[in-house]
């Protein structure tokens, strides 16, 4: 067997070219190879990431979502009302003040005591009023006495008309001194409940005489000591008010005035309460007032009977009832649809099939619209609940990331605070792909 001959394998390779190697042929897989990875890693982390949002806790689908329930058609009642707000008053109230000037010299009830007719709250010195009522006396007699000297001397016609004018005049001053001194007691003009006192034992007082006037919300003055309902007075000495039949006092607009007559039902809410209590209307006002270029009619409400819970300067929620239609045809508000050409129609179940039937609509209340042709009641009929659920993307991380972006994401088209949510994107940058994190 022959040996082989040694191979120097010190010796150099061949050039192709004096000093130089052969290129490399370089492949396309070689060359972008980066860009086709991050490019497949994009994609992957992308339908990874949407399996993951539509598989999540978050499975609720996003938007708007349509619920429809077939109810059937009933028969009821609607009211078309006016509603408006005001105040609580007691229907009877007399505010009262001394018609004589003096010093108070007794204050007989407090705030909250039940009170009679006719029973004496308060009074005033005295001393100057009987001497006026002794002064008048004695004037009085002195005229009489000169009458009748006089006739009894024959004396001339002129002389008989002037004393008995003198007469008539002295009769007249003593009638004034004893109402005056009767007018030293404060007394209730009814019976009720003491509301306020704004007298003090010592109190100088002018003797006005004010005092509300009338019945119902209006307020006025006399010259005597008493007054009677009113919505009260805050320069009255002494508040009685009945507390077994109250009022509301509210007001209503010019674009509704015309609709409201006297004695129309009415529902009353007191502020805070759950209770609907009743009334109707029982005068409107013929004088309104402007504010903000709204004109506005006083109406008062009598309150039907003596609800408890009711008290005297609270508010409450007023419907005016001015039309009620009974045992109409209805179906909720919901199930109407309009065609474009404005057509009522409603999506009626006709042996499990839906059969769109164009009806003709009437009043409406609370979510239910009368129906005056097209279905009968017993009907079954689609209504539809359009509601809103979850937000796709939005702060924190969605579908496509958070704050911002053309989907979501600080900066990024596609990135934020992830993809989904916290995963590949990153956030914060101006990346194509990547708001500037991870990806």
């Amino acid at each position: 067997m022959t040996a082989e001959s040694p191979v120097d394998v010190t010796q150099e390779l061949p050039l192709s070219d004096e000093t130089e190697l052969p290129p490399e042929t370089t492949s396309f897989w070689r060359r972008h190879r980066a860009v086709v990875v991050a490019v497949v890693v994009v994609v992957l982390a992308g339908a990874g990431g949407l399996a993951y949002w539509l598989t999540s806790g978050s499975s609720t689908p996003t938007g708007l979502v349509v619920t429809t329930t077939v109810v059937p058609v009933t028969t009821g009642t609607i009211q078309q009302t006016v509603a408006s707000s005001g105040t609580i008053q007691p229907a009877s109230q007399a505010n009262l003040n001394f018609a004589v000037a003096g010093t108070v010299t007794a204050v007989n009830v407090k705030a909250g005591q039940t009170v009679t007719s006719g029973q004496v709250l308060a009074t005033v010195d005295t001393t100057a009023l009987s001497e006026q009522v002794s002064a008048a006396e004695a004037q009085l007699a002195s005229a009489n006495a000169r009458l009748a000297a006089d006739q009894a001397s024959a004396a001339s016609t002129t002389q008989i008309d002037s004393d008995q004018a003198a007469v008539t005049s002295a009769e007249s001053s003593l009638s004034n001194a004893q109402t005056a001194l009767g007018d030293a007691s404060l007394t209730s003009t009814m019976s009720g409940t003491v509301a306020s006192v704004s007298l003090t034992v010592g109190q100088q007082v002018t003797g006005t005489g004010s005092g509300g006037g009338g019945t119902g919300s209006g307020t006025g003055s006399g010259t005597g000591t008493s007054g009677s309902t009113g919505t009260g007075s805050s320069t009255a000495q002494i508040v009685v008010i009945g507390t077994n039949s109250y009022i509301v006092n509210t007001t209503v607009d010019d674009t509704e005035i015309g609709q409201i007559a006297d004695g129309d039902q009415a529902d009353i809410v007191p502020t805070g309460s759950s209770t609907t209590d009743y009334g109707t209307v029982a005068s409107i006002s013929l004088i309104g007032s402007q504010s903000s270029n709204v004109t506005t009619f006083p109406v008062v409400i009598d309150v039907t009977g003596n609800p408890a819970g009711l008290y005297a300067g609270s508010t409450a929620a007023v419907n005016i009832i001015v039309k009620q239609l009974n045992n109409v045809t209805e179906v909720p508000t919901a199930a109407i649809s309009y065609s474009s050409s404005g057509q009522a129609t409603v999506t009626q179940v006709v042996n499990g099939a839906h059969v769109v039937k164009p009806v003709t609509v009437g009043a409406a209340q609370s979510g239910e619209t009368q129906i005056t042709s097209g279905v009968a009641a017993g009907d079954k009929v689609v209504e539809q609940a359009i509601s809103f659920r979850g937000t796709p993307g939005g702060t924190g991380g969605g579908l496509f990331g958070g704050t911002g972006g053309r989907f979501g994401g600080t900066g990024g088209r596609f990135g934020g605070g992830g993809f989904p949510a916290g995963g590949i994107g990153g956030g914060g940058g101006a990346a194509t792909f990547n708001a500037g994190g991870s990806g």
